[in-house]
């Protein structure tokens, strides 16, 4: 959560502060975009670091989320050869961190951890 918060603050940064590059999107999409995904996987770490009950629901369906705006993105937006020559190496990682997410936020242990700090 800290790295996808960490990169959406960077692609806010770099958007803010970019060259006049010929862009696939309006100037304001990268800011914005990496500003909110940024905020929200924060609010999800902090949520989790603290053990409170809402953290887990926020995280899957961020991370679900995160993984429909991302291929959107890519596939509306990302016009490019690296984009369609790396494709299946994102697809690949992509699946295995969203596979990884969601089996470590079902584990029994990890639902005890978040009843026990709910009550």
């Amino acid at each position: 959560m800290l790295t996808v918060s960490t990169l959406g603050f960077a692609r806010m940064a770099l958007g803010l502060v970019s060259p006049d590059l010929p862009l696939t999107v309006p100037r304001w999409y990268l800011p914005l975009s990496g500003g909110a995904w940024g905020l929200g996987a924060l609010i999800g770490a902090y949520g989790l670091f603290r053990g409170l009950a809402w953290a887990p629901g926020l995280v899957r369906t961020g991370a679900l989320a995160f993984t429909a705006w991302y291929w959107a993105d890519r596939l509306l937006l990302v016009h490019t050869d690296y984009a369609r020559a790396t494709w299946p190496a994102a697809a690949a990682l992509n699946a295995a961190i969203l596979t990884w997410t969601l089996w470590g936020l079902g584990r029994p242990s990890l639902r005890q951890f978040f009843q026990e700090h709910s009550r």
